[in-house]
């Protein structure tokens, strides 16, 4: 299965600019054969947080794009926008659409305290994971998700590949690469990180968006630079990698759950 980033500077509270940037980025993967593609973080706003008409444009918006790509485009595609409810909440919210329609949301389980995200979003209580072309099995985070291990250990006996879309600081990069190369490594899956560059909030991204296989290799990265990668992912490396080297059958639930 033939999988595309995303990576671009994303216009701060700017829907529609960024929507026409995403346009001609994920025709550039469609060149490539890409049948599934991710789109960083809060595509059409950046990590600003918006609340109230901004964020009903920045959703509406975000996906009609969504929908819209994924039925004529002939492929599957994820991105994270903001989701206001009827009651008036709002959650930092990813969606997977097809070309048949939405095969799942996943709203942001661990918010970004530090950042001030939960003076204005709400939490969500459950994981998502689907199945992508090729069987692929796929399980969705958001940003601030990938520092607790947790959430990816429950699920990475049903999961070929984790996915996680971010807004992530350049300053600590550092982070972002050595944590997804453990959520690779430790449940043996693909792990997938797609991030933004440029200048938002008075912070500066470096993108670093990378594909970790199984065994904690990086094989493809698009560092600082706007663009799309495209890689082969295999779902015969993973049970390959498990069935070689079979880590996750020694995992101590019993005993977890008692400390």
């Amino acid at each position: 299965m033939k999988l595309a980033l995303i990576q671009f500077d994303i216009a701060w509270n700017n829907p529609k600019e960024n929507v026409t940037r995403c346009e001609r980025l994920v025709a550039e993967a469609i060149n490539q054969n890409a049948e599934v593609v991710v789109l960083p973080e809060m595509f059409t706003s950046g990590f600003s947080l918006p609340t109230g008409a901004l964020a009903t444009e920045c959703a509406d918006l975000g996906r009609a794009f969504l929908e819209h790509t994924a039925r004529t485009s002939n492929i599957t595609i994820v991105g994270t926008l903001p989701e206001v409810t009827d009651d008036g909440r709002v959650f930092n919210t990813a969606w997977v659409f097809s070309p048949s329609g939405l095969v799942g949301s996943y709203r942001k389980v661990h918010l970004f305290s530090f950042g001030d995200e939960t003076s204005s979003y709400s939490p969500g209580d459950s994981l998502l994971t689907v199945t992508l072309p090729g069987g692929l099995r796929c399980t969705v985070f958001i940003c601030y998700d990938l520092r607790f291990g947790v959430p990816f250990y429950k699920t990475a006996s049903q999961t070929d590949l984790f996915v996680v879309l971010a807004n992530w600081p350049a300053a600590r990069r550092e982070h972002w690469l050595t944590l997804l190369r453990a959520r690779a490594i430790e449940n043996q899956a693909y792990a997938v990180g797609v991030n933004r560059i440029g200048q938002g909030g008075n912070l500066s991204y470096s993108g670093d968006s990378s594909i970790f296989a199984p065994d904690g290799e990086r094989i493809g990265s698009l560092q600082d630079s706007s663009g799309v990668l495209v890689c082969e992912i295999d779902k015969e490396i993973v049970s390959t990698a498990r069935k070689s080297f079979p880590a996750l059958v020694d995992r101590r639930d019993d005993v977890y759950q008692r400390m």
